[in-house]
């Protein structure tokens, strides 16, 4: 999605269920000003995004916000307002909403543990988004995220070049590309600005697809040979996960 002052354009990347014809079809019932990349084909998370980012480059110039959103998202109205506007005051390159989930859990504030009981409809997913608004920014990371798009071409966005898998780790690197433009310095993390809430309802949910193990060992590979052993003592940082520093060390050591 990209947002300038006026206009909200959604760009879908189809990766298969339907195709181009089916799709269109389906959106016309709609009010939505949309356009379909890719041919129903699964290339991967990183190449389609990065292809829907340089499409949005080329074809809307003047766009200063992108947000990655996925199929299993609702969407209070107005959501991305606070986000933006925090963006317009603030030097982030980047900022995403608190989420809930389908089992009740609240990200990135109380992730992993269930917290709240769902309703059902999405009218009552929606009252309950915006009844756990609050103007408080914290540490973390979640999809949806609207990016600065002039920070967001600084670091290019996704390098299929070396993230050549077709899933893992394609956020790692964005966050990495983000902490080196803000220089490592400024000690820069991802933030959750929660006066915005937005219903996820499954993370990770592309991990029960077939060669899912190689298609991650492909992109760690990757984003290794991009950023190397101090990179990952970065993303250890980043998370506070200790995987990462694990890998970093087996390779200084």
């Amino acid at each position: 999605m990209q947002n300038t002052d006026a206009i909200c354009i959604v760009i879908l990347f189809n990766q298969g269920y339907m195709n181009n014809i089916e799709l269109k079809k389906y959106l016309e019932n709609y009010r939505i000003d949309f356009h379909i990349l890719g041919d129903g084909s699964n290339e991967g998370i990183p190449r389609a995004r990065q292809k829907c980012m340089e499409y949005i480059w080329q074809n809307y110039p003047h766009c200063r916000f992108i947000s990655e959103i996925h199929l299993d998202m609702i969407f209070p109205k107005d959501w991305h307002r606070p986000l933006t506007e925090y963006l317009s005051k603030h030097d982030e390159p980047m900022i995403c909403p608190g989420i809930i989930t389908q089992f009740g859990e609240i990200h990135p504030l109380k992730k992993n543990v269930k917290s709240l009981e769902i309703p059902s409809g999405y009218q009552a997913i929606i009252q309950l988004c915006e009844k756990l608004e609050e103007d408080k920014v914290v540490e973390g990371f979640v999809h949806p995220v609207v990016h600065r798009v002039d920070s967001l071409k600084k670091i290019g966005g996704y390098d299929v070049r070396v993230l050549k898998g077709k899933q893992g780790y394609e956020d790692d690197s964005i966050l990495l590309g983000y902490r080196y433009f803000m220089g490592i310095r400024t000690n820069w993390k991802p933030k959750s600005y929660l006066a915005s809430y937005v219903f996820h309802a499954t993370l990770a949910q592309r991990t029960t697809l077939c060669s899912v193990s190689e298609e991650f060992m492909i992109n760690l590979n990757g984003l290794f040979k991009q950023y190397g052993a101090y990179g990952f003592l970065q993303l250890a940082e980043i998370h506070n996960n200790e995987e990462f520093l694990r890998i970093a060390n087996s390779v200084l050591e």
